[in-house]
């Protein structure tokens, strides 16, 4: 890939290439960023994976830190995972490649580390986050590794989970769908209605935390069309597999086009709803006593 092509991230490149060969690793641009140059959009998160052990990512950070004006913000050694910062102030999140499966559904993942970067695209949530660049000699390699059709569905403003059970295994995909969909511009795939299904089938979305569900959510919220990815989420019925009889509630009242503050997103969404909705997704959603309080749900 060229640095033209490569556009703001350009300069992060040719550090991270050699610091994977001072690690002796196989390092790979991965993600949303992946994505992001692909739509010729500036990446706003940079991610590499790199192919072997937890101890992988140990090494590659200290060469990389070797590097004029690399600093490493956080770093869990036992989980071959790390945050660095670069010259230019950009976050990069460094993690050793991994499989995963779920032991039933909605469970969190029971990983294993040190998989091939082909394990590692497969257990991503959509097609368009399953491709990856290798760094190669000054930079990226040209060749895109693609083995789900990510590049194609980009082309085709696609969003398409990489298998059916999808939602089964990680019910907050649904929330994130929503939130690419509107971010991006895209539609969802004709399959994405059958994953939903089987995900409610399976149990999935009762047995998640309401934590998770709560993170998910907010970060719904905090995205710039908001408006579209919550209505977009009131006519797929997942606000309802939530909470029953939330998406029912929903107006266009609660959008706004500027900067909202988390409390105040929370606020407009649920101020439609009756005491006793608002309670249950209180409940439902672990509302923190203050966040109840704003959102203007009953104790």
């Amino acid at each position: 890939m060229s640095e033209r092509d490569a556009g703001s991230i350009a300069p992060l490149l040719g550090p991270l290439a050699r610091a994977a060969r001072t690690a002796g690793r196989e390092a790979y641009l991965v993600g949303g960023a992946v994505r992001d140059l692909l739509l010729r959009r500036p990446p706003v998160d940079v991610d590499v994976a790199l192919e072997g052990p937890v101890s992988a990512a140990a090494g590659f950070v200290a060469a990389l830190t070797a590097e004029a004006g690399w600093i490493v913000e956080a770093r869990h050694d036992r989980f071959g995972t790390a945050t660095l910062q670069g010259p230019d102030g950009r976050r990069v999140d460094v993690a050793a490649t991994r499989d995963e499966h779920y032991p039933y559904p909605g469970a969190l993942p029971v990983v294993k580390a040190g998989a091939p970067i082909a394990r590692d695209l497969a257990r991503r949530d959509f097609t368009i986050h399953a491709m990856a660049y290798r760094f190669s000699g000054p930079g990226l390699e040209a060749m895109l590794l693609d083995p789900f059709g990510g590049e194609r569905d980009l082309e085709r403003k696609n969003l398409r989970l990489l298998h059916e059970g999808s939602l089964a295994d990680d019910p907050t995909r649904a929330l994130r769908a929503v939130r690419y969909a509107a971010r991006l511009g895209f539609g969802l795939d004709p399959g994405f209605a059958a994953a939903l299904r089987i995900g409610v089938e399976s149990g999935a979305f009762q047995r998640i935390s309401g934590d998770r569900l709560r993170r998910a959510l907010q970060e719904v919220l905090s995205e710039e069309n908001r408006g579209v990815a919550v209505e977009l989420l009131g006519r797929l019925g997942v606000l309802d597999v939530v909470v029953e009889g939330w998406g029912a509630s929903l107006t266009g009242a609660w959008n706004h086009p500027g900067a909202l503050s988390a409390d105040e997103a929370w606020a407009r969404l649920l101020a439609p709803a009756d005491p006793a909705l608002r309670a249950r997704v209180a409940v439902r959603l672990n509302f923190s006593r203050a966040l109840r309080r704003t959102a203007g749900c009953p104790r």
